[in-house]
């Protein structure tokens, strides 16, 4: 009744109105002789009733501090009541959380390695199995692939991820510094040595050397690096003295190693040293399921370098991403990505035209012969294939049908020309 109401009930004499007793007797055994019943509220909203029976006659002091401790009541009720709510709300933020960060663990693993394919969890757990070892890694791929990436996880794995990776890009070195890069030179060991300096090696003491492009490496050079390898020993340039160094070595290339050993371009022996535990990155267009994820994450990375937040790109457009051929693999996504985010003019990123002027630039570009012995993939014959279509519609002003169309250039018939130019994305630019 109070509860319901929402006004107090005061009652000096309980026994004159037995209607409210549910037990006399308690009443009389207590020597109970009054009652204040006084509704609970906080911001209208009924909370409980705080009932309080006297033995003292009811004064007006009494109902005032029993109304003050009903107010306080309602507070406290009202702060538990928030109280569990926010530990409610806090519980699911942390299910949340967890689960968005399995997702990010996921999609964007190791860091920078982003991306949910089979290829990239082969990947993954090669880097799991050798990270731990100080074994010397040979990591392979085409130019674009992230295969730095891949040496700065397994350093950051291994028991040296506390020491220093030091990454050396042989092709930028000139030939005639490479061992002064390397090993480092003392003071008047040749022309602009003014200072005794410390090479790469010093550096990296300890720690990891990554040398990306180890292929670039002058032969002549090579047998002072399998040196340090084998023994862990060498001389600075312009000194006899003989150092010592505990490097592991994580190399990358583009180029067939054991093709170039075989034809004498790069010393076996050293070959064999580094191969110790080849790892393969495969390319881009091998894993087309990254390419959504790798687009978000660019795209994101983007956004914030060039102060463009709240970038989106649309289904249709990862469609496009998805049907491109990346011969420049990831680096050429990150490219194109922030290229559009650099020239979008809406919220929604697009990549219509700059996708079109790679066709552009492959117009121009398939005016070279592909004239090679070597034995090409399908994805390179496919890439021909293309090209020399592109090429025969160029060449007719893309016309297809009729004498001196495409098709009969290419002894083709019509209509599979056609689904091949869809197949391919070919568009005749203007």
């Amino acid at each position: 009744m109070i509860g319901a109401t929402g006004e107090e009930l005061v009652l000096k004499r309980v026994r004159e109105n037995d209607q409210w007793i549910a037990r006399p007797e308690w009443v009389d055994k207590e020597k109970v002789t009054g009652f204040i019943g006084q509704p609970i509220h906080y911001k209208g909203e009924g909370l409980g009733v705080l009932a309080v029976f006297l033995r003292n006659e009811i004064q007006d002091e009494t109902k005032f501090w029993i109304c003050a401790v009903a107010d306080h009541l309602a507070a406290a009720i009202a702060n538990a009541r928030a109280f569990d709510e926010i530990q409610r709300l806090t519980e699911q933020l942390e299910r949340e959380n967890q689960t968005l960060k399995e997702e990010i663990q996921e999609t964007h693993q190791y860091g920078e390695m982003v991306g949910k394919s089979d290829q990239l969890r082969a990947i993954i757990q090669q880097i799991e199995v050798v990270a731990p070892t100080d074994a010397s890694v040979l990591i392979l791929g085409e130019s674009g692939t992230g295969k730095e990436l891949v040496a700065r996880a397994i350093h950051s794995r291994g028991s040296r991820k506390n020491q220093p990776l030091v990454r050396v890009n042989c092709a930028s070195i000139p030939k005639e510094l490479y061992e002064s890069e390397f090993f480092g030179h003392v003071r008047g060991a040749f022309t602009g040595a003014v200072k005794d300096r410390d090479g790469r090696f010093a550096a990296a003491n300890g720690g990891t050397m990554f040398l990306d492009e180890v292929g670039e490496i002058p032969l002549e050079l090579q047998s002072k690096l399998l040196r340090v390898l084998q023994e862990g020993t060498y001389e600075r340039v312009g000194e006899e003295k003989t150092r010592k160094v505990n490097v592991r070595i994580i190399a990358a290339t583009n180029r067939d190693l054991e093709k170039e050993a075989a034809a004498g371009r790069f010393r076996q022996d050293l070959f064999y040293r580094l191969n110790v535990f080849p790892m393969v990155v495969p390319p881009l267009r091998k894993r087309p399921v990254d390419i959504a994820p790798l687009a978000q994450h660019f795209l994101v990375q983007a956004g914030r370098k060039f102060n463009r937040p709240g970038l989106r790109v649309s289904s249709a457009a990862l469609a496009q991403l998805n049907d491109y051929d990346w011969p420049g693999n990831v680096r050429e996504l990150q490219n194109i990505v922030e290229r559009a985010v650099i020239t979008s003019r809406s919220s929604l990123v697009r990549f219509d035209s700059i996708l079109a002027g790679d066709q552009k630039s492959e117009e121009s570009a398939i005016q070279k012969d592909f004239e090679s012995s070597d034995v090409h993939t399908s994805s390179t014959m496919r890439n021909r294939e293309k090209e020399n279509i592109l090429r025969a519609l160029l060449q007719t002003n893309w016309k297809v049908y009729g004498d001196g169309g495409a098709a009969e250039l290419l002894e083709m018939r019509p209509t599979t020309l056609m689904s091949r130019i869809k197949k391919f994305k070919l568009k005749r630019l203007r």
